[in-house]
């Protein structure tokens, strides 16, 4: 893969997958995580190196075509991936590891989001955190993030763990 798009790097949200990396790294691509705005992701898809871009939500960009979402150019790009590889589009679905997320949204009044943005560090100082877009909280088994919404007084929470159960209770605590 890494021969055939143009750069080395594939830029995904903070809220995708960590089996990203793990599919990434096995054919020699790094993930670059930005933060969830449409905006911050086609940001990330004009840098040097970045040879493809997706959201969270299906919208692909091929950067050495346009810096932005086109699902004609992302299609042919797939397409033109799959046959130099001679692989099946549900060969790939197959191959696909398990994921388990799980997301909820909490009422935050507004006064009240920073509060719980620090308050969220300062608990968690003692695990590794990633600060791109809200507070990514990773555990042994699965990852935290609490983001606040830019529009509503809600904060979204999502949690990927090593089961459905497991991402459920993650988001819980």
């Amino acid at each position: 893969v890494a021969g055939h798009i143009d750069g080395d790097k594939i830029a995904v949200p903070v809220t995708v997958s960590s089996a990203a990396e793990r599919i990434a790294s096995a054919h020699g691509v790094e993930i670059l995580r930005t933060k969830t705005s449409a905006t911050a992701l086609m940001a990330a898809a004009s840098k040097r190196g970045v040879g493809f871009a997706s959201s969270a939500h299906g919208g692909f960009i091929v950067p050495g075509f346009l810096p932005a979402f086109d699902a004609g150019a992302a299609l042919v790009k797939i397409l033109e991936l799959l046959a130099r590889e001679k692989l099946t589009l549900s060969s790939v679905r197959a191959s696909l590891p398990d994921t388990h997320m799980a997301h909820a949204s909490v009422i935050t009044p507004w006064e009240q989001k920073g509060l719980v943005m620090r308050t969220l560090v300062e608990l968690s100082n003692d695990r590794r955190m990633e600060l791109i877009d809200g507070v990514k909280v990773f555990h042994d088994d699965g990852w935290v993030l609490a983001l606040p919404d830019p529009d509503q007084p809600v904060t979204h929470i999502w949690a990927e763990g090593s089961s459905d159960a497991r991402a459920t209770a993650l988001a819980q605590e």
